[in-house]
């Protein structure tokens, strides 16, 4: 038994179905970070600063119209699929370089990482590339893993005490206004900044339990509009997930099933996960008690009726008989 946790991107435009792990942006982003500015951008006029960019290949693999692109590096048993192009500022596009560069390598899909945006492009079933416009966009934030946070000296974190004069003085009304206005703007700094705060990771898991296949999930990540799809071989499930929701179970029908959860981030995009679950364990559907009674029974008068089919022809045989020495001239 095996989980594999993945990221996907499939619009419903697109004829390939693309799967990453989290890993390969923060490779494409280090790709461009390893270029070195000779001067710092502040010391160059805004006339002539230019948008730093690199380029490679994407390796991994592919069957039939899924592609699942794992490394920025070549390695054993892994084919080139695409391109990738990584741009510290700018929109998530496709410029005639790129494309020239998509063509030379005849490749299948193209990831453009922009900032903090990213998407893929693909080429479509007639050969062409839409360039200006990524299918779906996400945020970098969203599919990377997130770096853990710097360690800092809790000492330096602890506030100053206050004047000792401020209490040793009643306060005026003024003063107590001011006071109040703010602290009053912390929290509607809060309130204003909260679409901006980064997302509560998903942390989607699965597992197996008797048959029943168990997702569970962060509560806390999922907003009002949330969304479950199973597709289970050829089934495909979809759950519409209430806010308070944090598990869902399951009935497995096959040995490889795929989970996606996503939901709307407070920003209008999609924030979303997930996952494959792969068994070598073969399930064959069993009739239940009363299905196989039943099933026994019918059996039975199956029986019976073809032993009364065959009295019956040998009865007629036996009467005609008795009907033609009756009916014979003497």
């Amino acid at each position: 038994m095996v989980t594999v946790h993945y990221r996907r991107w499939c619009p419903p435009q697109s004829p390939l179905r693309i799967e990453f792990p989290p890993e390969l942006l923060h490779d494409v982003r280090l790709q461009g970070a390893q270029r070195e500015r000779r001067l710092p951008l502040r010391w160059i006029p805004r006339f002539n600063r230019v948008v730093t960019q690199s380029s490679g290949l994407l390796f991994g693999v592919r069957r039939e119209d899924e592609v699942r692109v794992l490394t920025v590096r070549a390695a054993e048993n892994l084919e080139p699929v695409g391109t990738f192009v990584c741009r510290a500022r700018g929109e998530v596009f496709l410029t005639d370089d790129d494309l020239a560069n998509f063509e030379k390598h005849q490749a299948v899909l193209a990831l453009v990482v922009a900032g903090g945006q990213a998407g893929f492009f693909v080429r479509e079933p007639d050969g062409s590339v839409q360039a200006i416009r990524s299918h779906e966009e996400f945020k970098v934030a969203d599919a990377a893993p997130r770096a853990a946070p710097a360690r800092t000296n809790p000492a330096t974190e602890l506030p100053a005490p206050p004047p000792r004069e401020w209490w040793r003085v009643t306060l005026p009304w003024k003063r107590i206004g001011t006071c109040v206005a703010l602290l009053l703007v912390p929290v509607g700094a809060f309130a204003y900044l909260r679409p901006l705060l980064p997302h509560m990771p998903i942390a989607m898991s699965i597992r197996e339990e008797a048959g029943q296949l168990v997702i569970g999930w962060n509560a806390g990540a999922l907003s009002e509009v949330s969304r479950l799809e199973i597709q289970d071989g050829s089934e495909r499930t979809i759950l519409m997930l209430p806010p308070n929701a944090s598990s869902a179970t399951y009935g497995l029908q096959g040995d490889d099933v795929e989970v996606r959860l996503s939901t709307d981030s407070r920003m209008g995009g999609a924030h979303w996960e997930a996952a494959r679950f792969v068994t070598k364990t073969h399930r064959r559907p069993t009739a239940s008690s009363a299905l196989q009674d039943r099933i026994r029974k019918l059996t039975i008068e199956a029986e019976e009726l073809r032993r009364s089919l065959a009295y019956g022809q040998a009865r007629t045989r036996e009467l005609g008989v008795k009907l033609a020495a009756a009916t014979r001239e003497p």
